[in-house]
Formats: structure tokens, sequence, C-alpha cells
């Protein structure tokens, strides 16, 4: 009987966002099928508590400049020699050169395991020792468009692999009612739309679609969920104010991931005007509880709705924006089948199971090869 895949997943950032989420979902389902599966991450960080919590063998490593570094890259080598994992995935962007590097001096004459990159946000920098990678991996077209337009030497090596979320029930029958009870936001009537994510992620054009979509929806309500710092909102404000839309928009800040399925259920649309998108778990969420996108054609999420009636993908601006989910949100029938079909969707390709199997079947062909 052959031993159990063994498999080592670097992200040494600071913080805790999708991609670390998305890393955790992994590891679990994969762990599910009898791999192996430990984690480098960042002493000291929410990364490390919530990998350890997981109950994941975690590798922390203090990352400092000077002196601090070179430990953590000798930390690394003897990590790499001792356990010698079938693959090693590193899974940011700016742990990429520090762990090639160890790879290789971990392994100078011939090497064990495979060394995989993947990529979670779209860069067109070029990208130090990524030859070192015997694979790279990108969340979406898009990602991998702009990772090889600054490196085009690795075209051959370069696949897709999509993310997955948990899917629960199919969505209830009063959320194609378009007087029910909102569960987060109590007391918004029909029409509320809603753009879920940081706000950094051009919100502002949003804004600015406001007085178009009024002009057809007077009492309509533009929700903001996500982080909600000063700095941002102030200005977001202040923009409302002057185009006299403030009483129209609304800030419900972060709202609990347990809660999310609870927002998707709230919102009429689910809409965004950025148009960089590594990929978009939270289009995944919203299809999976029912709701339509509206979107630009551009961003990662692209390859969720290619080919699917789930929801609009926009060419062109503000006004061709405006005009698209103006013309969803007078059409009940329609935005109502697009929300049944987009749980379909969800349940026929995005699912943890299904995300589980892609990277199994991924890790088994490179350690065979």
């Amino acid at each position: 009987m052959l031993p159990p895949m063994k498999i080592l997943l670097i992200n040494n950032g600071k913080g805790w966002s999708g991609g670390q989420e998305h890393l955790k979902d992994l590891a679990l389902e994969l762990r599910g099928r009898g791999v192996k599966i430990h984690f480098v991450a960042r002493a000291g960080t929410l990364s490390e508590t919530r990998f350890l919590e997981a109950g994941f063998p975690v590798f922390p490593m203090p990352y400092r400049h000077g002196l601090g570094d070179l430990k953590a890259l000798a930390d690394l080598v003897c990590l790499l020699r001792r356990e010698r994992f079938d693959v090693v995935s590193i899974n940011r962007e700016h742990d990429l050169l520090m762990s090639a590097l160890a790879f290789r001096l971990a392994f100078p004459l011939r090497r064990t395991g495979k060394l995989m990159m993947s990529y979670h946000l779209p860069t067109e920098r070029r990208q130090l020792l990524l030859g070192t990678a015997d694979v790279v991996v990108c969340i979406s077209e898009h990602v991998k468009a702009c990772l090889l337009r600054g490196n085009p030497s690795a075209a051959g090596k370069t696949h897709i692999l999509y993310y997955g979320i948990a899917l629960a029930g199919p969505p209830p029958a009063g959320k194609f009612d378009i007087n029910r009870k909102r569960r987060i936001l109590a007391g918004v009537g029909f029409p509320v739309i809603g753009m879920v994510g940081e706000l950094w992620k051009n919100q502002e054009e949003l804004v600015d679609a406001t007085p178009m979509l009024l002009e057809e929806f007077p009492t309509l309500t533009v929700a903001f969920i996500g982080k909600a710092p000063p700095v941002r909102v102030e200005p977001l404000k202040e923009r409302a104010r002057r185009l006299g839309v403030e009483k129209n928009i609304l800030f419900t800040g972060l709202v609990p991931r347990g809660n999310i399925a609870d927002v998707f259920h709230d919102l009429d649309l689910s809409v965004t005007t950025h148009r960089n998108e590594g990929f978009g778990i939270v289009h995944l969420e919203s299809l999976a509880a029912g709701t339509p996108v509206v979107a630009y054609n551009d961003g990662g999420f692209v390859d969720i709705f290619r080919g699917e009636d789930v929801g609009i993908l926009v060419d062109g601006g503000t006004a061709e924006f405006a005009s698209a989910v103006n013309s969803l949100l007078k059409d009940d029938s329609r935005r109502f089948a697009m929300g049944a079909r987009g749980y379909d969707l969800m349940k026929r390709k995005y699912t943890l199971r299904a995300m589980g199997d892609s990277y199994l079947d991924f890790y088994r062909k490179l350690v065979g090869a």
C-alpha cells in the first residue's frame, strides 16, 4: 500500500483573507481524502492560529529584515530536507523568492518532490525564480493572462484550477419574492442591490451609477457590504452627497462570514464595478443563494459566467452598467430564473468536493510525472 501523499502549503502573509480561507477549505477537503497537509505560516499571525485550530501541523516562520530573513531561509531549508514533501505549494507571490531558493538549497543535486507556484491575484510583474517551479497554477483565465504577459516563458507549465465553496441546500421559495423578509437588511424594501467586498474595489463607480438607477427605481437601496474604515467610507459618502444620493446608500460594515448567505438572500441583485478581480468567491456565494450578478466583462469572475445565463456581464461604462441593472430589476421572472440556474451551476461545478477532486487529481498527475 502506498503511503499517503504529503503536501506543504506555504502562505506567509500577515493577515487573513479570501486566499487563506480558500487554503483552509482546500486543506480540509484533501485531508478528508487521506492527504497529509502541512502549513508554513508567519509566526504570531491569525493564519498560524486558524490553521492550528483546524488541526494542521503548522511551521511558524519569523519574517524579519536582515538576519531574520536568513534564519527563516535556513529554517525552511531544514524543514524541506527533513519532511521531504511530495508537493511544495507556494501560495503567495511574495513568498516565491525565498521558498524557491530554499527548495534549491535543500536539494542542490537531486530534487525531492515537486515545486508548485499558485497565483490568486493578477500580476504582470516579472517573477524571479519562477522557472524553478515544476508547475504554475492560476485561479482564473484573467490571472493566467496577466501573469504570462510578464512571464511568457511559463506558458507551457501554467494551469487553471478553480475555487469551490461550501454549498447548502437550494434557495428557499421565499427568496423569489420581492416582498420577502430581509434577514440582515431589516426594513429595506425592493429593490436592494449590493456590492460585497473591501472598499477599495472601485466602489466609486457604483456610487456614480446610482443617479441613473434612481431614474427607474427612486426607492432603490445600494448596500456596500465589507470592511468600512473611515478613510474608505468618507470619500464614498462625500461622493454620494455631491450626487444627492446619500439617502439611498447603505454601509453595513463587515458581516460575519457565517452570515454571508443571509446577505445574498436579502439582495435582489449582487453587483460589482471592480474590473481586476482575481476570481471572486463572493460571486459563487451570491449564485449559491439564488442571487444573479451584474458585473463588467473583465476580471477573473468572467470564467464563472461564460456560457451560463446566471447574470449579466457588461461591456462599456457606467451608463451601460446602470442600464443592465435596471433591466434585470424590471424583469422579475428573468431574474428569478437566473437565480435558480445560479444555484444549479454551483452544485454542478463549484462545490468544495469538486475543488478537492480537481486538486487531488492534479497533485497525483504532478507527482506521477
